[in-house]
């Protein structure tokens, strides 16, 4: 697929808050994943209690027990200033759009494959 999102945020510091939301919260997931609570293609209706106390934490109350695997997709995350970019192949990535949403970001999506003259795709 290809698909890249772009966070436009107001300033490099709101990005950088971005990018380290993304990082704490896929560090979540992992380790609810080695500890064998989460299982990718098998999402829970339910957060594990560590889940919660880390969502809490961060103050994010819209991402939902079945998003937080997509935190373990192969999805790259790069920071330019004010931009936030990710890329992936997963279409499934309602997660980084709340979280770039949620931040403060103007979101644009595209494909990598039909915009390749964007700048922002792996295959530009």
């Amino acid at each position: 697929m290809d698909l890249v999102m772009v966070g436009h945020f107001a300033d490099d510091a709101e990005a950088q808050t971005a990018v380290e939301l993304i990082a704490e919260l896929t560090d979540a997931a992992r380790a609810e994943s080695d500890a064998g609570r989460l299982v990718v293609g098998e999402p829970s209706d339910r957060f594990s209690d560590e889940i919660l106390d880390k969502l809490m934490a961060v103050n994010i109350d819209s991402i939902g027990p079945t998003e937080i695997e997509q935190f373990l997709y192969d999805v790259n995350v790069t920071r330019d200033a004010e931009k936030v970019v990710v890329t992936t192949d997963e279409l499934d990535v309602l997660a980084f759009i709340k979280i770039l949403l949620l931040k403060g970001a103007r979101v644009e999506m595209l494909s990598g494959h039909d915009f390749p003259g964007s700048g922002y795709g792996r295959r530009a």
